[in-house]
């Protein structure tokens, strides 16, 4: 029962080996991804502020886009006014005359 009791030991021993080799291989991997992980994170969360930024500049432009739009219709209408008042006039000036 001894030798049995020692090829037990020796298996177990050889296991506990084994699995301390194969974590001292993985957790260095495991430590480098979580490394990669968290700059990729980073980089996402650095592009989406710089989206937010671009989004905003573009509603900003939209909302003085649309202001400017808004200033050339009542100049437009100003403008038909204008000469419909102007043509209007220059007949009645030519009945007259």
């Amino acid at each position: 029962m001894s030798q049995t009791t020692s090829a037990d030991t020796l298996k177990a021993i050889a296991l506990i080996f084994n699995e301390y080799e194969h974590l001292t291989t993985e957790n260095p991997l495991l430590k480098q991804q979580i490394a990669s992980l968290e700059e990729l994170n980073k980089l996402y969360v650095e592009s989406d502020s710089l989206q937010k930024i671009e989004i905003d500049l573009y509603k900003e432009e939209v909302i003085s886009n649309k202001e400017e739009i808004s200033k050339l219709k009542d100049t437009q209408k100003k403008t038909v006014i204008g000469s419909t008042i102007g043509g209007i006039i220059l007949f009645i000036l030519g009945l007259i005359l």
